[in-house]
Formats: C-alpha cells, structure tokens, sequence
C-alpha cells in the first residue's frame, strides 16, 4: 500500500519540537540538551543542543520567517544574559556552555536572500534551514533542507549530475523539465 503524504503546517503538529528534535539527533548528530529555555516575552530557545564543538540555539518557527529570526534573535539575547545561571544549572560534561554559539532558524518560508542578510548584519553565526511536514498532525514525517544562499548555484547548473544521482537518465526530461519540477516543489 502506498502513503500519500499530505504537507501540513507546523502550527498543527503535535509535539513538533520533539520530532524536530529528532531530527537534529539523527541527522546532524546534536545532542539536544533542553527543551524550551526561556520565556516568549524575555526570550525563548525552542531547543538548546550541542555537536561537542559549539552550542545550537534553535529555533522552530511556525510563523513567518521575520518572526522566526526575531523569535532566534531575542532567545540568543536572553542565552547571553542568563549565561552564569545556566553554567550552574548544567554539568560542564552535559553541556560545556563557554563553546562558541550559533543560531539555528528552522522556517517553513524563509526568503531566498536570508542567509546573505544575516551574514552581513550578525556577528552570531546562523544557520537557515526550511522545514516541510507530512502526513498528519498526529503523525508528521519532516524534511528539512539547508537555505542556500542567493547567488550559490547561480552559475551553470549541472542537470546531467542531478540526472545520474536521481538515476532518471531514461527518463527523457529536458533540463526545463527538471527545472519546471523543482520550482514546483519549492527547490
């Protein structure tokens, strides 16, 4: 039997921080340390994490991209303020808070200049993933790709390597095929 897998908004997953949660174990290999740092007037980190070389603060947006990166932006304050308390609240061994931080924006929309923006206007470094739900609310399956920045693949795309890795060799798409498919998609 085949799964159909319908998008849905992050607004109506349940338990979405755990199932991006999940996603940030296996695959960026994180450490996810605590849930909901924080509060949404002084500042929120949806999930505070760490590889063993720095700190992740990420943020798990369900609303607009400018939202979410002020969302990011006031949690990454709100860290550096409260610092000393949190270095006595976690084992050095658990979590060693002097590593240098970094910003993680998971959005379901973020504008194609994004990454280029907060590069220029930051000195945190940020990370800009968008994120797509299916299934149902109840039972959501993720995919979450890297936001590429504006001019990166900007020069000759290489179909015939997108053709080989999908193994669709034989399947006789012009590269506008290939293109008309990905811009629909959202790619």
């Amino acid at each position: 039997m085949t799964r159909i897998l319908t998008p849905i908004s992050g607004k109506t997953a349940v338990y979405l921080d755990q199932v991006c949660a999940r996603y940030f174990r296996e695959a960026l290999g994180l450490r996810v340390v605590q849930y909901g740092l924080g509060n949404s007037f002084t500042g929120r980190i949806d999930l505070l994490a760490t590889d063993g070389t720095g700190i992740q603060l990420i943020t798990i947006g369900t609303a607009d991209f400018p939202g979410d990166l002020l969302r990011s932006l006031t949690g990454y304050r709100w860290f550096r303020e409260n610092r000393a308390f949190l270095q006595r609240l976690y084992a050095p061994d658990e979590i060693d808070l002097g590593l240098p931080v970094s910003l993680v924006v998971l959005s379901q929309a973020p504008p194609p200049d994004a990454g280029a923006l907060c590069r220029e206007l930051l000195t945190v470094p940020v990370l800009l993933l968008t994120y797509r739900l299916y299934g149902s609310g109840e039972d959501p399956d993720i995919s979450v790709e890297r936001v590429p920045d504006i001019g990166e693949g900007s020069g000759r795309e290489d179909l015939g390597a997108l053709r080989r890795e999908l193994g669709i060799e034989a399947a006789g798409l012009t590269d506008q095929d290939i293109r008309d498919f990905r811009q629909a998609l959202g790619f």
